[in-house]
């Protein structure tokens, strides 16, 4: 990622104006920077800050941000993020939870969505599965042991009243191979992303045994920042927040011009199933503006532990810095 444009002062008008915008320019590197954010183009929780690069957010803030890239997932984007120019980056929670307590010098500082809504459980039109409670004693097909698939597994089964054991795991090494397993009948269920969902033919090819209003509430992503990042240049960080807020707000307030935006974003999917999906996790209030919620990390921790990707219980609140969101978000 590297430093593409130097960021020009905006114009203004009037001495208090000049001086606001010289603060700004000392407060962090006057360098453009592409933004990190996991699983871009793959995953609706980026939404956002497509949207707030498209309209001027950033710029509005006071912020260059020159261009987003997609991170890969896990622990992978959490290093990327602390490599990169800015220090920050959008990734999923529970690697964030297990690097900083392993002692890495990284902060949580702000939610982009509060659920599993980008994610759907599905099994094949003719199952006689009907609901969350159907799968015990089933199989359930995950990627891999440890990953978010095996947590919402997890949640999901909590949610229905079952315990571990109840439901048998399956690792099938990639999400196609659990896909192939589904539809050949080797597993019961599985859970896909949204976006995937509708690629590969939505309704018509599988049946959604629990959609985005019955999905946990754990965080699908969050914004992470490197000790370093926060010392050196929090002024950018709120700016990047306070953008973020603003392309939520536009998705809520103006969904038809954001499905617009976000239809160029996502393609090649079709601009009517991207339309279906902006609709259907709006309205399962799927983003969030950055409030950090204490009990959606710790149902992150509860998976964590059910999954066996943490031991013990951690301490979040030393994990979390709130300071960096709009003031009335931080409480």
């Amino acid at each position: 990622m590297g430093l593409r444009s130097v960021m020009g002062l905006r114009s203004v008008m009037g001495l208090r104006n000049i001086i606001v915008a010289l603060g700004l320019a000392a407060a962090w590197p006057a360098n453009a920077s592409d933004l990190l954010v996991t699983q871009y183009k793959n995953d609706p929780s980026g939404a956002p800050y497509a949207v707030a690069l498209e309209k001027g957010f950033f710029k509005k803030h006071g912020v260059d941000i020159t261009g987003i890239i997609s991170g890969a997932g896990g622990g992978s984007s959490v290093r990327a993020a602390m490599a990169s120019d800015l220090g920050f980056g959008v990734v999923t929670a529970a690697p964030v939870i297990a690097a900083a307590d392993q002692g890495q010098d990284i902060k949580i500082i702000g939610m982009t969505s509060r659920s599993l809504a980008d994610l759907v459980v599905v099994v094949m039109p003719n199952s006689p599965l009907k609901t969350a409670a159907d799968i015990k004693g089933k199989k359930f097909g995950i990627s891999n042991p440890k990953s978010l698939g095996e947590m919402m597994g997890v949640l999901v089964m909590e949610k229905a009243g079952l315990k571990q054991g109840d439901v048998q795991m399956v690792a099938l090494g990639s999400l196609g191979g659990a896909l192939t397993a589904l539809e050949k009948g080797v597993i019961d269920v599985t859970a896909m992303p949204v976006i995937l969902f509708r690629t590969r033919g939505g309704e018509s090819k599988y049946r959604v045994l629990v959609g985005p209003k019955e999905l946990p509430l754990i965080p699908s992503q969050l914004g992470m920042a490197t000790g370093k990042a926060i010392k050196e240049h929090p002024e950018k960080l709120r700016a990047i927040q306070a953008a973020r807020r603003d392309g939520t707000k536009f998705i809520y307030e103006h969904t038809d011009e954001a499905i617009k935006i976000l239809s160029k974003t996502y393609e090649p999917m079709p601009a009517k199933d991207v339309a279906l999906m902006v609709k259907e996790i709006a309205d399962a209030k799927f983003w969030t503006e950055g409030r950090i919620e204490m009990p959606l990390l710790e149902n992150t921790v509860r998976a964590m532990k059910g999954v066996g990707l943490l031991q013990k219980d951690v301490d979040l609140a030393k994990m979390v810095d709130s300071s960096l969101l709009p003031a009335d978000l931080q409480k």
